[in-house]
């Protein structure tokens, strides 16, 4: 028998028992719209993750204070405080161009701002000049403050669109003047310490990062923050560097802990008073994690398969046993037991094949339907063409494995009994 007509022999036989066919597709349907759907939210998941890390700027390599040791516990001590303007300053002299930029940040903590009646809580944070860069920030309005104000501790604010929003409405706030206020005491000894800062610009919307806002902050000059919010001269809370590339932040990490280590006086890097971070180390720590809760749902949605494929065995050994008479005849007339083996094998991969494709299509409607969830808007479902590939790929081959037995077991009738069947 020429493959065409085994080809022809198998669809026939799958269309005169439409409802059975159909009834059978539907375990793999299911079964691959459920590897799709759970892969594209795992995919999604991964990919959300990894744009908010980038969103706080890339190739970035973050040095922060580190916790000394308690009583032989490393990391229950109290938090170092000596990184300062002098080590940012030190090593962005000795790295020069060999890195695109380096900033410094001090954490003021939360802060009560007034403005013509209307009043926020939110954040202050002293940062550099070269913040923008290193954290690929533009500005909405107006301009980032400069080295000449860091120089006088100038006091002047840029502020996230949300905080501008919250103190200005729809009016411009480039120009206008902001009170910071800080309470003392309680009761009749209560006081409050004001301050104004003129706001020079207003930084782009950059959304939510890890469930905080970054609209809602201000940003001040860091030589302000520690000359006027905090009384900490010099003392910086982390210093960021923005590496060339990605490929050579191992190199920015090495070098600038080697500077750290000789600034600070110390010989062994495991008593070292601060921490380097490098995104990259971040970033595949992430990818490690999201790829195995990937690897979780998509087995879930695979046990969907596996017993679709039982459904399709299933089916197939009944489709064996009502058609011994058909089997006996064929070989009769001489089929032989190759063309048997492959018009059943046919039959159980058109079945899967298109269950698979069908699948797909279902998988795709079902992630633009959980997109329109307000819930889940937020998360992009990817759909890569890796995904169908394997899970089409894997239906077509469950149709082979399970149906090869009930193929096997029709090519082996001997046709003399099989005629005799009733």
């Amino acid at each position: 028998m020429k493959l065409f007509d085994a080809f022809r022999s198998a669809l026939q036989s799958l269309v005169v028992n439409k409802l059975r066919s159909a009834l059978t597709m539907l375990g793999v349907i299911i079964g691959v719209a459920a590897v799709i759907a759970m892969v594209s939210v795992g995919n999604g998941a991964s990919q959300s993750v990894q744009n908010t890390i980038l969103s706080l700027g890339s190739n970035l390599v973050t040095v922060s204070p580190s916790f000394g040791t308690d009583q032989g516990l490393k990391g229950a001590g109290a938090q170092a405080v000596n990184l300062t303007l002098d080590d940012m300053r030190s090593v962005q002299d000795q790295l020069g161009p060999s890195i695109a930029a380096i900033e410094a940040e001090q954490q003021t903590g939360r802060w009560q701002v007034t403005v013509s009646g209307q009043n926020t809580n939110t954040s202050v944070t002293g940062v550099t000049e070269s913040y923008p860069s290193v954290r690929d920030w533009q500005m909405e309005n107006g301009e980032f403050f400069t080295t000449s104000d860091l120089n006088v501790n100038a006091q002047v604010a840029v502020i996230g669109t949300t905080t501008a929003q919250n103190l200005f409405g729809d009016g411009d706030a480039v120009g206008q003047t902001i009170q910071l206020r800080q309470g003392f005491g309680g009761g009749k000894d209560a006081r409050a310490r004001i301050l104004n800062f003129k706001v020079v610009g207003v930084l782009a919307s950059k959304g939510t990062t890890f469930g905080f806002s970054r609209d809602d902050q201000i940003l001040v000059p860091i030589t302000t923050a520690q000359h006027v919010l905090t009384g900490q001269l010099g003392r910086v809370s982390a210093i960021v560097i923005k590496a060339t590339s990605s490929d050579t932040m191992d190199i920015t990490t090495s070098d600038v802990t080697n500077i750290l280590l000789q600034r600070h006086n110390i010989s062994d890097p495991a008593n070292a008073d601060f921490t380097v971070t490098n995104q990259n180390d971040t970033l595949a720590a992430v990818n490690s994690t999201t790829a195995i809760f990937t690897l979780l749902l998509g087995a879930i949605g695979g046990i969907s398969l596996l017993v679709g494929g039982i459904g399709i065995m299933n089916i197939m050994l009944v489709s064996v046993n009502e058609r011994t008479r058909e089997i006996g005849i064929r070989k009769a007339v001489g089929a032989r037991r190759g063309d048997i083996l492959t018009q059943f094998l046919i039959e159980a991969v058109a079945l899967t094949g298109l269950g698979g494709v069908l699948g797909i299509v279902l998988g795709w409607a079902i992630t633009q339907v959980v997109h329109q969830i307000p819930a889940a808007a937020s998360v992009p479902l990817l759909i890569t063409s890796g995904t169908v590939i394997i899970a089409v790929g894997v239906s077509v081959a469950i149709g082979v494995v399970f149906g090869l037995y009930p193929a096997m077991r029709a090519a082996r009738l001997h046709p003399i009994q099989a005629l005799r069947y009733e």
